[in-house]
């Protein structure tokens, strides 16, 4: 069975439901090659009489061999073997990493990317940005015709400096149901999730300082903490584990560094999710060494089987976590409404907050609060959750079918993104020029990093409908990779 976090107890086994089943013998005759790489599997009907089954628990086990990649869905035609060599993860190297201090150099086309993921004219398979029609749009509509009717007093008014009391009171009780339990005076409303982390660097650390950051990591990180004149410490990230955690021991042993940054559920880029022992230790290491845990939590409810994934906050019982995050991937970006629990440093925070922002529109705030207790609104993140989950699906399965020359690619339990790894020739800077070029983009991997690796990675998104329009992108991809 599946907790509520996502775990599989002791008591869960790979064949104990007959849809696993169906799947692992499948998988099983790809993988081993009876079954050939690009060559029709039996049909839903067939297999639901090979193994007298419902129709139903069949497609549940095909939809599990779309997810890990071992097939594809081909319309009016049927399901598809695909070879099972890029099913697997990108490749993990943590001897790589020689944990020390550097400076952090941010990608010089960084500003242009950003760029590309708000043009409607360039197809979306790198911008990280929910599909409109995924949004509780007219929900929110409503409620800001509501505010700005009865409450024209917004106008001409700052919010309090904390942020709407009733919104943070209805973001405290989302996070009780995470295991993050916090009074509404714990919390601080912030410009989006960046601006929550932005402040918690501030807060936790001075400039010169150096940060203990994952890698690859968001891009949005890499361009603050130069800015804000932190140095940083890389530390290798699993795509299917999270960050490092011996090779982060051994850096807070070292004293190398004055806080860590870190993303424990469906990790952008990687789309990693930290096994709850880890997520556990991570705290506990923090913790132990009195350094400051800043952690990025913007995707924490996006999970594909809405599963709860219980953030690292939830693990803290010394205030050494300063948990931020935000609506942007479940309302959409542009509320730039987040909010910080920034624990021991709450005070500080909480000046540092009012200095420097002011806190965002009191009307925006408003509406967002009457938002979260519409009984409509946890309706809409189920159906955002499942849109996604299928073009994660979708666009998965053409990936494999299509891209010469991928290594790997990862296998996202949530988030928006798959984290690609090319053969080594192909070098990602000059194909995010040249596919920007042909009307596609893409986010090359060296973004993501202050190191210059990932030179042959590619973050996608899934975050718009697998349309015949994105599939002609992944084929022009295709074509530029192969040309």
């Amino acid at each position: 069975m599946t907790s509520t976090d996502g775990a599989t107890t002791q008591n869960d086994r790979p064949s104990r439901f007959l849809y696993e089943r169906i799947a692992e013998q499948i998988a099983t005759a790809i993988d081993d090659g009876r079954i050939r790489d690009g060559e029709r599997i039996p049909s839903v009907r067939a297999t639901s009489r090979k193994f007298d089954c419902s129709v139903s628990a069949v497609l549940h086990a095909y939809e599990e061999l779309e997810r890990t990649g071992r097939i594809r869905a081909v319309p009016r035609s049927g399901y598809f073997a695909c070879r099972s060599d890029s099913a697997l993860l990108p490749s993990h190297r943590p001897a790589e990493y020689p944990l020390t201090r550097t400076a952090v150099r941010p990608v010089s086309m960084i500003g242009r990317i950003v760029e590309v993921s708000n043009d409607r004219t360039i197809a979306p398979l790198g911008a990280g940005i929910p599909n409109e029609e995924y949004l509780p749009v007219r929900l929110l509509s409503r409620m800001l015709s509501r505010v700005t009717a009865d409450r024209p007093a917004h106008f001409g008014s700052y919010t309090d400096e904390a942020g709407n009391r009733e919104l943070r009171r209805r973001i405290s009780s989302r996070l009780a149901l995470r295991g993050v339990h916090l009074d509404a005076d714990d919390l601080l409303i912030t410009n989006g999730c960046i601006g929550a982390v932005s402040i918690a660097v501030q807060v936790a650390t001075d400039p010169g300082d150096a940060i203990a950051i994952e890698e690859p990591v968001f891009l949005g990180i890499i361009q603050l903490l130069a800015e804000l004149k932190r140095e940083v410490v890389p530390i290798a990230t699993s795509p299917s584990e999270g960050m490092n955690l011996d090779q982060l021991e051994s850096v807070l042993k070292a004293g190398r560094v004055s806080a860590v940054i870190m993303t424990a559920a469906h990790q952008n880029p990687t789309g990693s999710v930290m096994p709850v022992a880890a997520r556990r230790r991570a705290v506990e290491l923090c913790s132990r060494f009195a350094v400051p845990l800043i952690e990025d939590d913007v995707y924490g409810e996006t999970s594909f089987d809405h599963s709860t994934v219980f953030p690292l906050k939830s693990f803290d019982t010394a205030g050494i976590v300063l948990y931020c995050s935000s609506v942007s991937k479940m309302v959409g970006p542009g509320m730039r409404v987040g909010w910080l629990a920034a624990g021991t440093h709450h005070e500080r925070a909480r000046n540092m907050n009012t200095a420097t922002q002011l806190g965002t529109s009191p009307i925006l705030q408003d509406a967002l609060a009457q938002a979260l207790s519409a009984s409509s609104f946890d309706r809409s993140i189920t159906r955002l959750r499942s849109s996604i989950a299928q073009n994660a699906r979708d666009l998965r399965a053409h990936l494999i079918a299509s891209i010469p020359g991928m290594v790997g690619i990862s296998n996202p339990r949530g988030g928006y993104y798959f984290w690609v790894e090319l053969e080594p020739p192909v070098d990602s800077l000059a194909l995010f020029e040249r596919a920007l070029a042909a009307g596609v983009g893409i986010v090359p991997g060296p973004a993501f990093c202050s190191t210059g690796r990932f030179r042959n990675y590619i973050r996608l998104s899934f975050g718009s409908p697998i349309t015949h329009d994105v599939r002609a992108a992944v084929d022009t991809l295709a074509r530029l990779c192969r040309s």
